[in-house]
């Protein structure tokens, strides 16, 4: 079911919905059974972000109304031989102006290290999370009566990384689904495309943070040659947690076994059992810059340092190195909810005038909609 807003809404608690009038809102029937009456729960076609949402602010919209018109491409096959004519056509086509010498390789990318490299840090939220999608019984959808996981979904993970505790710990530490890896990779595409040389990659300890920052570089082909260094200070601000519990976290050994590029001789800058529930907003912001200032403390770090969290980090890993003050706590969880899957935001120093400034990231948005599950039964054979 999809809806077009009426008005705007402004949210007054943190799992609430953003919308402006004129904003289509995908609704999923099978979501709304413990929603309370006069609300529903909706995901937004502009941003992204899912919430709850008063229904009085809504109308209903026709589903051609979010119908895209997509780009049409002219493809010319690598046999066929081109006239000059042709080939200014292909650079212009679109209108955009396009490469064609240009190789989206690795060494592009590497063959830059001898340059001097100014620092520059690009904060990410993770990509979109199964919890996100499926809702918080994810893990029941995906359970055999004997406690197996299977796929029940295109969109669940093909599989989950082994772990020494009980499977029922994904429950507050989810992964990544499907198109959220695919987001992930398809960032690091195009971050390589740009030829961003990513010297350093820090992760919240959050399995979808650290299955992000690896599809990232993945998609640089710098998978191989960066590790990931796992900062608990980088885990999103306790107090949003539902569950009013730490999450138990993979170790970074089990992370290491599942194949995951992380470095196991990092030691984060502040212990993953310092982290406690419902801490303050001040000691949020106190750790979450923490690591990034100490970093930076030392002569030798250069290039972009990639920095995968939750859309909590942007703000709070930004700002101090900036010299902003911190935003009133309200303010924050208001601009947090804004912050879609790989939302991300980009600072550079300014090495002369001693300071840095946020510019536009090195690559441009990414914008999706939402795709329901499908019955045909229900929706071809019904009468």
């Amino acid at each position: 079911q999809r809806l077009r807003a009426l008005f705007q809404y402004k949210p007054q608690n943190i799992d609430e919905l953003m919308i402006n009038a004129g904003d289509f809102i995908y609704v999923d029937p099978t979501h709304q059974c413990d929603v309370s009456e006069g609300w529903v729960v909706g995901t937004s076609h502009r941003t992204g972000c899912r919430g709850f949402l008063p229904e009085n602010y809504t109308e209903k919209a026709h589903e051609s109304d979010t119908w895209v018109k997509h780009r049409e491409y002219v493809f010319v096959t690598a046999s066929r031989s081109s006239t000059q004519t042709e080939r200014e056509y292909n650079v212009k086509l679109n209108g955009e102006a396009h490469n064609p010498s240009m190789s989206r390789s690795g060494a592009n990318v590497l063959s830059t290290q001898n340059a001097p490299l100014r620092r520059a840090v690009l904060v990410m939220r993770h990509g979109e999370r199964v919890d996100q999608v499926f809702g918080k019984s994810w893990l029941q959808q995906c359970l055999t009566p004997d406690g197996k996981y299977y796929r029940a979904d295109l969109n669940f993970p093909s599989a989950l990384p082994k772990r020494k505790d009980s499977m029922k710990q994904f429950e507050c530490d989810p992964p990544l689904s499907c198109c959220g890896i695919f987001q992930s990779r398809l960032i690091g595409e195009a971050l390589l495309d740009q030829e961003v040389l990513v010297s350093y990659v820090y992760s919240s300890p959050a399995l979808r943070c650290v299955q992000t920052a690896q599809h990232v570089l993945q998609g640089l082909e710098l998978n191989q040659k960066v590790k990931i260094r796992v900062e608990p200070g980088l885990f999103e601000w306790t107090k949003w947690e539902a569950s009013k519990v730490i999450p138990n976290f993979m170790t970074v050994a089990e992370l290491a076994e599942a194949s995951y590029n992380v470095d196991t001789s990092y030691r984060g800058n502040f212990p993953l059992s310092s982290l406690v529930p419902s801490e303050s907003y001040e000691d949020y912001l106190s750790r979450s810059s923490a690591p990034l200032l100490l970093l930076f403390a030392f002569s030798g770090v250069s290039g972009v340092i990639l920095i995968v969290g939750h859309g909590s980090s942007l703000a709070a890993c930004t700002r101090p190195l900036m010299g902003l003050p911190s935003r009133d706590s309200s303010d924050f969880a208001q601009m947090v909810r804004k912050i879609p899957s790989l939302g991300m935001c980009f600072c550079e120093e300014l090495k002369e005038q001693n300071k840095w400034q946020m510019v536009n990231p090195p690559v441009k948005t990414l914008t999706h909609g939402a795709n329901a599950a499908f019955n045909w039964r229900y929706t071809i054979m019904e009468d």
